[in-house]
C-alpha cells in the first residue's frame, strides 16, 4: 500500500486527481506544502519535478501543459510563493492553457497576525483564473469529504473543460505537516465525473442569416491567430482557400502553414499603397484562434472596418480586437469551416488572387533585399537561424523583437511554433521552452530569445533537469532593441538608459554557473561553423546556449530599410 500524507483532505485530492488522470506535477520546495509534496511524491502514479523558483516553475508547467494539452499541477508553500505564479497564470488564462495551482496556506486564524510566510492568500489570483476553491485538510464527517470531492471536481472541469485555463486550489494546513500513513484508494467517484455541454448547435434561423451573408460576400478574409497545431482545421482552411473570394491570413504562431496562405502579414501590407488599402479590405472578416502579433493588421481593420466580423470559437466570445465584431459563434472551429465549404459564394470575385499577388511581389522583394544585404545584423541572423532549425521540431520564440522579426520570414511547414502571446511579456520564455522540452524529449526544441528576456528568466536553468534536446539562440544586441524600432522612444532623452537599457552583460558566466554548454558568435560564419556541434545530441549533457552578438545601431537601421521595400 502506498504511503501518503496523514491529512485526509490531501489523500482525497491525490486520489481524485489520479482518477482524473492528471499526472504531471511541478513542485517548488517549502515547509507548509510538505503534506502535498509527500503525497504526490510518494504516489507512484504521479511524475514530479522540482523547480525551486516559483516564477520559473509556473512557466515550466505552462510549457508542459501546452505540449500535453492536459492539466499540469503546480505546488507551492504559503506566503509570497503563490504570487510568483501570477505571470504564468495570466499567460495561461489568455492562452487557455490548463494549469492547476495548489497552494499551501496558514490556518485562517493566523492571517494578519504576524506569523511567518502568511499573507491574504484567499483567491489571490482571482482576476486570471477559471475557478477558485479552498479545501479542508481533515475530514471530521462525511460532509467534509463530500465538500472536498465536489470542489475538486468543479476545479478540474473548469481547468480542462471546453474552455481550458488555470484554476487555484488553496489548502490551509495546521501542524504537524510531515506525518505519513497508507493512503486509502477506495474513494467515491467525483460528482459529477463527466459534464456534457450540448450548446454547439447554431439555431436554424441564425444559420439562414449566416448563409446569406456568406454567399453574397465578394471579399472574405479568414485571419488565424495563435493556435495549437490542428491538422483537421488546417485541411479545412486549405479547402476553403480554393474559393476565389477568400484570402486566408495566418501568422507562424497559428501553426496553420500553407504556401497559398498569406503568412507574412506585415510584409504583404507594406506593399499596399494608402489609396489602394480600401480595395484590399474585406467585407466579411472571420477570425479564429488567439492573439495576433501584427499591429499593422489591427490598425488596418480599425481603419477599414469590415461590414461583418465573425469570431469563431468558445474562448473570450466578447473579445472585439478590431472594433467591428458583429457575431461571436461558440462552435468548434473546424466544424464551422467545413460547413462553409459546402456553400460556395455566388460571386466572380478575385479578392483572394489579389492578396496572393501582392504577397508574392513582396516576398520576391524581400528575398532580393536579403540576398544583397551584407551587413551583419539581426535581420541576417534570423534568416540564417530560421533556416538551421531542425525539421519536424519545436521552435519557441521570445517576445518583443524576436517574435516580430520571425514574422518577416515564411514559416516552415514541419515546425511547431510557440510564443507566450497571451500577455506578450518578456518573462518566462526560457522556462516555458524548458518545460515543453521536458515533456517531448524525443524532439528538438529551439528557443530564439533576446538578451533582456534571457537575463530576466535565467533562473530557468536552476534545476536538475537534463534538457539534452533544448537549444537556445541568444541574440545579444546590448539592450531592448525593440525601443530603437518602434516610434516614440527615440524622441525622448531617456531612450538609451530607461527604454533600451543599454548594457554590456554576457551570458557566459550564467551558463558556467548552471552547467550549460556555451557557444558564442559574432558573425554569420562563426554561427555556421558551430551549428553542427551545437545540434549534436548528447543525452548525458543538458541544454546548449549560443550567444550571438550584434550591433544595435545597424540592427535598427537595416530593419527600418527592409520594412520600406
Amino acid at each position: 500500500m502506498n504511503l501518503s500524507s496523514s491529512k485526509k483532505g490531501v489523500q482525497l485530492l491525490v486520489s481524485h486527481l489520479k482518477y482524473l488522470e492528471v499526472k504531471h506535477v511541478v513542485i517548488s520546495p517549502g515547509s507548509r506544502n510538505a503534506p502535498l509534496i509527500v503525497a504526490f511524491n510518494q504516489h507512484p502514479y504521479f511524475e514530479t519535478i522540482v523547480i525551486p523558483d516559483e516564477r520559473s516553475a509556473a512557466f515550466h508547467a505552462l510549457g508542459m501543459a501546452q505540449q500535453l494539452e492536459k492539466p499540469v499541477i503546480l505546488i507551492c508553500t504559503s506566503g509570497s510563493a503563490v504570487l510568483n505564479y501570477y505571470p504564468a497564470v495570466a499567460e495561461a488564462f489568455y492562452q487557455n492553457v490548463p494549469l492547476m495551482v495548489i497552494s499551501a496556506d496558514r490556518p485562517i486564524d493566523w492571517i494578519d497576525q504576524g506569523d511567518g510566510q502568511t499573507i491574504r492568500q484567499d483567491d489571490v489570483l482571482k482576476n486570471h483564473i477559471r475557478y477558485y476553491t479552498q479545501l479542508r485538510e481533515n475530514h471530521h464527517n462525511d460532509t467534509d469529504s463530500w465538500y472536498n470531492s465536489r470542489e475538486i471536481a468543479a476545479a478540474y472541469h473548469a481547468c480542462n473543460g471546453k474552455i481550458k485555463g488555470p484554476v487555484h486550489i488553496n489548502f490551509p494546513f495546521t501542524e504537524p505537516l510531515y506525518g505519513k500513513e497508507p493512503i486509502n484508494e477506495a474513494i467515491a467517484e467525483l460528482l459529477p465525473s463527466v459534464i456534457v455541454d450540448g450548446r454547439q448547435h447554431i439555431p436554424a434561423e441564425e444559420e439562414v442569416v449566416l448563409k446569406s451573408i456568406w454567399k453574397s460576400a465578394e471579399k472574405v478574409m479568414v485571419l488565424v491567430g495563435q493556435h495549437l497545431p490542428n491538422p483537421r482545421l488546417l485541411a479545412a482552411l486549405k479547402n476553403l482557400n480554393n474559393l476565389p473570394n477568400i484570402v486566408i491570413m495566418a501568422e507562424n504562431t497559428s501553426n496553420m502553414t500553407d504556401r497559398d496562405f498569406v503568412q507574412c502579414i506585415d510584409r504583404t501590407l507594406n506593399g499596399i499603397s494608402e489609396e489602394d488599402k480600401a480595395d484590399f479590405a474585406p467585407e466579411l472578416l472571420i477570425t479564429i484562434g488567439g492573439a495576433v502579433v501584427s499591429k499593422k493588421i489591427k490598425q488596418f481593420f480599425r481603419t477599414y472596418q469590415p461590414k461583418h466580423h465573425w469570431k469563431i470559437g468558445n474562448e473570450f466570445p466578447y473579445m472585439d480586437t478590431y472594433q467591428a465584431l458583429t457575431r461571436s459563434l461558440l462552435v468548434e472551429e473546424a466544424d464551422f469551416i467545413e460547413v462553409l465549404e459546402k456553400y460556395p459564394a455566388e460571386t466572380n470575385s478575385n479578392f483572394g488572387a489579389k492578396w496572393k499577388q501582392m504577397d508574392f511581389i513582396q516576398e520576391e522583394k524581400a528575398q532580393e533585399y536579403l540576398l544583397q544585404l551584407e551587413t551583419f545584423c539581426d535581420l541576417k541572423v534570423f534568416e540564417l537561424l530560421l533556416d538551421c532549425v531542425p525539421e519536424d521540431s519545436h521552435l519557441h520564440l521570445a517576445n518583443s523583437s524576436v517574435i516580430r522579426y520571425s514574422q518577416l520570414f515564411n514559416p516552415v511547414r514541419s515546425l511547431n511554433y510557440w510564443c507566450n502571446r497571451g500577455t506578450s511579456g518578456i518573462d518566462g520564455s526560457i522556462s516555458t521552452a524548458a518545460g515543453a522540452s521536458w515533456i517531448t524529449q524525443e524532439k528538438w526544441h529551439t528557443l530564439i530569445v533576446g538578451d533582456m528576456s534571457f537575463f530576466y528568466d535565467s533562473n530557468a536553468f536552476w534545476s536538475t533537469l537534463k534538457l539534452a534536446n533544448l537549444r537556445v539562440f541568444l541574440i545579444n544586441n546590448g539592450g531592448g532593441d525593440i525601443f530603437n524600432i518602434i516610434p516614440g522612444p527615440d524622441t525622448t532623452d531617456e531612450l538609451k538608459e530607461n527604454f533600451v537599457y543599454r548594457h554590456q552583460f554576457k551570458a557566459e558566466g550564467i551558463c558556467v554557473s548552471y552547467g550549460i554548454r556555451y557557444f558564442k558568435a559574432g558573425s554569420l560564419e562563426e554561427i555556421e561553423q558551430q551549428m553542427e556541434e551545437f545540434y549534436t545530441y548528447d543525452p548525458q549533457q543538458g541544454a546548449c546556449v549560443m550567444e550571438i552578438f550584434t550591433n544595435n545601431v545597424e540592427n535598427s537601421r537595416e530593419l527600418k530599410k527592409f520594412l520600406k521595400i
